[in-house]
Parts: structure tokens; sequence; C-alpha cells
């Protein structure tokens, strides 16, 4: 059978089913995209909470090493035949997220000076702790009763 020119087949039009596959295929790709950003940004935030409580521990630490300074120039000031001493600080004393150690030693250099070594450790025994230690020389000083 011949058909007339006029009857020809165009371009099929999409089906309705075909439309919904490709909303639903747009869909799937949009959901991804969301999901690959809001992975990202989870993250980001528990890196980010990590630095900060490693900043935290750097921080004590220092301020536990001053303070261990602090105590052993009080300490040499009032007794002379001070040599040191391991200081232990609780969780509870300090920040309650660890315990704290100091390690103080002294050492005779010479007649005229001191000198003086602090290790402070935070947390202690922990397998993250971090450990900063000062050494300074310090001059001794005698009493006008001594000279």
């Amino acid at each position: 059978m011949i058909m007339p020119m006029n009857h020809r087949r165009g371009p099929s039009k999409p089906k309705p089913n075909d439309r919904r596959g490709v909303v639903l295929i747009a869909a799937l790709v949009c959901l991804s995209i969301v999901l690959a950003m809001l992975g990202s940004m989870l993250l980001g935030a528990l890196r980010r909470g990590r630095e900060l409580h490693a900043e935290r521990d750097r921080r004590q630490c220092e301020l536990l090493l001053e303070a261990g300074v602090d105590r052993a120039v009080y300490r040499l000031a009032k007794e002379p035949s001070y040599r040191g001493e391991t200081w232990t600080l609780r969780a509870p004393e300090i920040t309650s997220h660890g315990s704290g150690l100091v390690r103080i030693k002294t050492s005779d250099d010479f007649s005229q000076s001191r000198r003086l070594e602090v290790v402070a450790e935070y947390p202690a025994g922990d397998e993250f702790s971090i450990r900063r230690s000062r050494s300074l020389t310090l001059p001794i000083q005698r009493r006008q009763a001594e000279e």
C-alpha cells in the first residue's frame, strides 16, 4: 500500500513515561551532588574539631610548662637546696580531659649559676601526648650573711 505524501510520519513525540525517567535521573543527579556537598562539610567539621582539640592540648601543655618554671624558680628562691620534683596533676585539677605531668630538675653549673630543666607532658601517658621543655640558667644568689 502506498501512502499519500501528506500522511508521512514525523519525529515521534516523547511519551509521558520517558519524561518521568528524565526527571527521575535529574533528581538523582541533584541528590547525589547535595549528598557529596553535605559529606564534604561533615568531614571538614570533624577535621576542625580534631584540630581544636589538638590546639587545646598544646596550649594546656604550654601552661603546665610555664607553671613548672614558675614553681621551680619560686622553690629555688625559698630553698637553695631544691633539686627538683615530679609534679602530677589529675584531670579534674586541670581541664577534666587528661592528667598532666611536670618534671623539674636542677643542677649546679659551676659555682655562679644553676641549670633548670622543666619538661611538661599533656595528657600524661597518652599515645598522642604533647611534650614541651625549657632549659634555663639562673644565677645563684648568695645571701649577704654568707658573703
